[in-house]
């Protein structure tokens, strides 16, 4: 499973960030090869239609999970409607990778 967790910053223990379409940068852990990944959001800078841009990015990265501190009612909408899975989530990345990967 790819999974995407916003995050606040590209550090090792990046705090999970609050702002699911407007975080800025997703740490993908790919749970079958052990792995991460961690890139700038695209969506993080826009005026409006930070939502549908930043699923269209984690779509386009083959992402089937997206962790955050909070979705907001249209990026949860652009999320799920696409079949991925939104789980709310606090605390740091290696805690939330841990948790996840058990």
């Amino acid at each position: 499973m790819k999974i995407a967790i916003a995050v606040t910053s590209q550090v090792t223990d990046a705090q999970i960030a609050m702002q699911g379409a407007r975080t800025p940068y997703y740490l993908f852990f790919d749970t079958e090869h052990d792995s991460n990944e961690t890139l700038p959001n695209p969506a993080s800078v826009v005026e409006r239609g930070a939502a549908r841009q930043a699923a269209a990015f984690l779509i386009s990265k083959g992402v089937d999970k997206v962790v955050a501190g909070d979705f907001g009612p249209k990026f949860r909408t652009e999320l799920e409607g696409n079949g991925l899975i939104c789980t709310e989530m606090t605390g740091t990345v290696s805690k939330i990778i841990v948790a996840l990967s058990s």
